[in-house]
């Protein structure tokens, strides 16, 4: 897919992971709107930068785990852009607990934030999405089977069923839609500054290639997703080796 003049969509892109996919595609010529539950300021900044390089985009606040908020999200883009070329299906969260004292409200946010968020952004996108069009999914190196990791057993389970739409979501929608998913693994995101030396250590030691990935980097996967005409139903593992293990 020829980038330039399109239409996306990213959630949860006002910060990390969200806010590289999100300049990365402007960079590519992409319309993009750019989307927080709360963090105002930080969409607002991401649509500065954007629009400072010379690129579109718009801020639009919602909350993905909520039916009208993503019906308004995905409006706003129509309203805007037209129509809506690639959905990336970014917004996402973890919460540490264990099984035993895991709530059922805890499963069920972390279910909400993880997984349906996504189910809701695709099916209210697909009412506008041109064949062509494209999803992206993201995903998590936990999702991936005996990678789950007890201390977040919930969100581990959300992203395995995130591997599942997406593979089950590309065969419905080919030819016309394709959906792929990117796993990442650690990355040097925010959340990195709340670990401990020693705990980074500890990472490093079972990843091969012994570094974390940054932001820029995992969004290069998402653009080349978006550009690759030929690739639906995969989900790729940006995780620095980790789920190879060091034997």
């Amino acid at each position: 897919m020829r980038l330039a003049g399109k239409v996306g969509v990213v959630t949860g892109s006002s910060r990390g992971i969200g806010r590289a996919i999100a300049v990365a595609l402007a960079e590519k010529g992409v319309r993009v709107i750019v989307n927080s539950r709360s963090d105002r300021a930080g969409g607002r900044d991401v649509v500065n930068e954007i629009v400072a390089a010379g690129g579109e985009a718009v801020y639009q606040e919602g909350d993905v785990t909520v039916e009208a908020d993503v019906d308004t999200l995905l409006r706003a883009a129509e309203s805007t852009f037209g129509q809506i070329d690639i959905l990336v299906n970014n917004a996402g969260r973890t919460e540490p607990s264990s099984f035993e004292s895991a709530t059922i409200e805890h499963w069920q946010r972390m279910l909400d934030l993880n997984f349906m968020s996504a189910v809701l952004c695709s099916r209210r996108a697909l009412k506008s999405m041109p064949p062509g069009g494209t999803i992206i999914n993201t995903s998590s190196s936990r999702g991936f089977d005996a990678n789950g990791r007890e201390g977040v057993i919930a969100y581990s389970a959300a992203k395995s069923a995130i591997h599942n739409l997406t593979r089950t979501l590309a065969k419905q929608l080919a030819p016309d839609v394709r959906v792929n998913a990117v796993a990442p693994g650690f990355v040097a995101t925010s959340y990195m500054d709340r670990v401990s030396e020693e705990q980074k250590e500890q990472w490093l030691d079972i990843i091969p290639l012994r570094r974390f990935i940054t932001p820029e980097e995992i969004a290069r996967v998402y653009v080349f997703l978006a550009e690759a005409d030929f690739l639906t139903g995969t989900i790729v593992n940006a995780d620095a080796g980790f789920t190879l293990g060091r034997g």
